[in-house]
């Protein structure tokens, strides 16, 4: 009988993911009464769905290789850009004018950041925040390999081409009104710059800024507060920001989801309230806040559990990333963990609390189409990555046809 060699992927990555997807569709599925929007005992069949397509995708990466996207990156950059302005001219004329101009642009929550197509709604800065660390892991990679010296113009070469690359995305992003997935991209960057072997003391200068920068924002809130309102053009961002910091007082507007997601998985106890429980309404059940209806229909025990499913697949993907052996898979798989980490940590932390709402969703975890579909291109190059490194190991079986 004929036998041919087969080269596989970790059981351990596979089985990440495969956890994370069932977490996901049942706590879509629990979070039912408390949707706002049509249909909605139909967001877990959908979420399902989208995690079908992402089969599809991760299997065309695995067999078609990263290289293929590499060698597409621009195109596909370019391409999101185009979506990207459409929905920046929309948002200002919205915003500016009150009329809209792009057809099937979506403005909602005070963001115009998705086109409707039927049965989905596309968000290019999802697909963009992805792209752009696959773009700036082949440019890093390109720039190492061509230049060794590790000098001070060296570096400063190496972060001009990288804000060359990521001002305009960012901006469109934020034109969009678009803080949330701006925040996850910036994470995104500061990761891979970490792994490109940049003088350490860049970064140092980089957090002392940041840190300047927040206590400065801080001192003006309290004492200069009508300055701050007047940068940010308003109280509607504030908003997020009083909500956070009082949301008792500010129950009737913006502490309202804050509060009730708190008051909701607050007295689940050990194994909650049970499945598909409503306690108390809060919007967004289905999208930034599934922690909140996870931990509300199975209390402690099924948060610990999903943060055990979340570090399961985080591990793995860090175990992937220290055995490449192709430095640009390396610094993809960097950018990619700065940008599941912020993502994962911001999320849980405005659940629980501790960090302001902003509208970041929990990975492969939250619904929605673009942000699941855009993950699963990562995971696909994660998968296809691990593959190279088992290939060039020399871990594989034989299987008889």
């Amino acid at each position: 009988m004929p036998i041919k060699e087969k080269h596989l992927v970790s059981f351990r990555f596979v089985l990440a993911v495969l956890i994370m997807a069932s977490i996901s569709i049942i706590a879509i599925w629990g979070a039912t009464p408390l949707i706002n929007y049509a249909s909605p005992e139909g967001y877990f069949i959908k979420q399902a769905f989208f995690y079908a397509i992402g089969l599809v995708i991760i299997v065309a990466i695995f067999n078609y290789s990263n290289d293929r996207i590499y060698s597409a990156k621009w195109v596909i950059y370019w391409f999101l850009i185009a979506l990207l302005v459409g929905l920046a001219i929309e948002h200002i004329a919205i915003t500016k004018f009150g009329m809209s101009i792009i057809p099937r642009a979506v403005h909602l929550n005070g963001a115009t950041s998705w086109y409707s197509i039927p049965g989905f709604s596309l968000q290019p800065s999802e697909f963009m925040k992805v792209f752009l660390v696959v773009t700036l892991a082949d440019m890093i990679y390109e720039h190492n390999i061509n230049g060794k010296n590790k000098m001070l113009e060296d570096d400063l070469f190496l972060i001009y081409k990288i804000l060359k690359a990521t001002i305009l995305p960012i901006s469109l992003i934020l034109l969009q009104n678009d803080t949330g997935v701006t925040l996850i991209i910036i994470a995104s960057i500061v990761a891979i710059a970490f792994s490109a072997g940049l003088n350490h003391r860049w970064f140092s200068v980089m957090f002392i800024g940041m840190g300047l920068a927040i206590i400065i924002v801080a001192f003006l809130f309290v004492f200069h507060h009508q300055v701050i309102v007047d940068i940010f053009g308003g109280d509607y961002k504030l908003g997020r920001i009083y909500g956070w910091l009082d949301p008792e007082g500010t129950y009737e507007k913006q502490g309202y989801q804050l509060l009730n997601a708190l008051m909701s998985y607050g007295t689940s106890g050990v194994f909650g309230h049970g499945f598909q429980s409503v306690i108390i309404n809060f919007p967004e059940a289905q999208t930034d806040f599934i922690f909140a209806v996870i931990c509300q229909d199975f209390g402690f025990i099924g948060g610990v559990a999903t943060l055990m499913a979340i570090l399961f697949l985080d591990f793995s993907i860090i175990y992937v990333g220290i055995r490449c052996e192709d430095p640009r898979n390396k610094y993809l798989i960097a950018g990619f963990m700065g940008m599941l980490i912020f993502q994962q940590f911001w999320n849980i932390g405005m659940i629980l609390g501790l960090l302001p709402i902003t509208g970041i969703t929990l990975p492969l975890l939250s619904y929605g189409g673009s942000s699941l579909l855009s993950y699963m291109v990562v995971v696909g190059m994660v998968f296809e990555a691990e593959k190279q490194t088992r290939i060039k190991e020399g871990k594989n079986r034989y299987v008889i046809n």
